[in-house]
């Protein structure tokens, strides 16, 4: 990356021993943690790919401090990108609390000059991803997701609100197009290729060639680029990944919306699915000592369905109730409004399913990897496992006009486990 991005005046990197004087002058969240600064305690805790995370903790409380870094962590000053991006994940947040309070974790404090943001400690709360990989099921999560998706999606579309309304959500997360360029890059362009930071597990390299020659795989992969790039419908998360929930048996939060714009929705859905996905197929390769992976996998697959289920669900339930101009009552008898809603429902359906192909290839061979198959010890067994997920992926971008349900993805899952013939297939 070559770009160049300005950092607001004032704009200083923050260290652990900078943050009590840092909080300490907000009376707020002083009062929070209680106590002088002298006996606050500070923690980095840094676990994914972009921002520098930090747990402080005083007499009374604690609280996470977010700081946008002019580059991505992970990469370094090569990589640099805009620290407005705090801007655009405090504004998502705002409306996030608004539609799904339940879901987000309180926003205590931003500073858009230091790129920062002040948020709940969800403490007790474990990320998702690293939960499933050490074999801990939430029997919440399918329901809590679905109405997520449902509410931010529903009441930030046409079908809730007037187009100026739209329009105006739409222009205020405009900024936010570099993260997006990125996204377009990273998930539908740069696993085809031989783009910088692209990897690829020993044993995978001849898989991986024959997928950058799959002319109908690129076809497809262009053509979600188009979709994501087109269609606009509602106010997205724009990386809904496992990495980005945090949950107990009871809750789940929704955290890290930097990457919030206005587009499709099937793409939040498509991408939380297709890393379930992943998630089911990798389970095998992880020691079973702690819990039986095959049920765990059955059970995440599961999962994966009934986050379709109940988003479908929640926002057929609220299009029948809303009085908005798209389906005004008094144009459109129930009959019409309900067959509206359901055509709208298939089309994001196919649209869920590209994405979460797209989603499963960009995380195997393309830039960013993750834990669920990184964690696992024997590079032969994560090798075939990976190829389990590319032959997934590979169906749901071909055959996503085709599928009809989520029934068929769980049997599309379960007919690919018995489908490998080693890296050359």
């Amino acid at each position: 990356m070559t770009d160049e991005f300005e950092t607001p005046d004032g704009y200083r990197i923050l260290h652990v021993e900078d943050l009590a004087p840092q909080i300490a002058a907000i009376a707020d969240l002083r009062k929070r943690l209680g106590g002088a600064p002298e006996a606050w305690t500070a923690a980095e805790i840094s676990d994914g790919n972009m921002n520098a995370v930090y747990r402080l903790t005083g007499p009374s409380g604690s609280l996470i401090v977010k700081q946008a870094l002019p580059y991505i962590r992970v990469i370094g000053e090569g990589w640099p990108f805009p620290v407005s991006r705090i801007h655009f994940e405090a504004a998502a947040m705002a409306r996030q609390a608004e539609l799904a309070p339940a879901h987000v974790p309180a926003l205590l404090h931003r500073d858009d000059g230091l790129g920062l943001l002040v948020m709940e400690d969800l403490r007790g709360h474990a990320v998702v991803r690293q939960a499933l990989v050490a074999g801990t099921h939430f029997p919440r999560l399918a329901a809590h997701m679905g109405e997520f998706l449902a509410r931010t999606l529903f009441f930030t579309s046409d079908f809730h609100l007037a187009t100026p309304q739209t329009s105006a959500i739409e222009a205020a997360f405009s900024g936010n197009a570099h993260l997006c360029r990125t996204s377009e890059d990273v998930i539908f362009t740069g696993p085809y290729g031989e783009a910088p930071y692209n990897r690829v597990t020993r044993g995978n390299e001849a898989v991986a060639a024959a997928l950058r020659g799959d002319r109908d795989l690129k076809r497809a992969a262009c053509e979600m680029k188009l979709v994501y790039r087109t269609r606009s419908q509602a106010l997205l998360h724009g990386d809904l990944h496992t990495g980005s929930v945090m949950a107990t048996a009871t809750e789940t939060r929704v955290i890290d919306a930097e990457w919030a714009f206005f587009g499709p929705m099937g793409f939040d859905i498509g991408a939380l699915v297709g890393n379930l996905l992943l998630s089911a197929i990798s389970q095998p390769g992880h020691d079973g000592a702690r819990c039986d992976r095959a049920a765990l996998s059955d059970r995440l697959l599961q999962t994966a369905s009934d986050v379709w289920t109940h988003f479908a669900e929640c926002f057929a339930a609220l299009a029948a109730r809303a009085g908005g101009e798209l389906l005004a009552p008094a144009i459109y008898d129930e009959t019409s409004r309900r067959a509206i809603v359901a055509d709208h429902l298939r089309s994001v359906f196919e649209d869920m399913l590209g994405f979460a192909g797209a989603k499963m290839i960009r995380r195997i061979i393309g830039i960013s990897h993750v834990e669920d198959f990184e964690l696992i010890g024997d590079v032969a067994v994560r090798a075939e496992r990976e190829r389990h997920a590319l032959r997934v992926a590979r169906r749901l971008l071909l055959e996503r006009r085709d599928i009809a349900a989520m029934d068929a993805v769980r049997d599309l899952v379960r007919a690919e486990a018995a489908g490998d013939a080693g890296p050359g297939r």
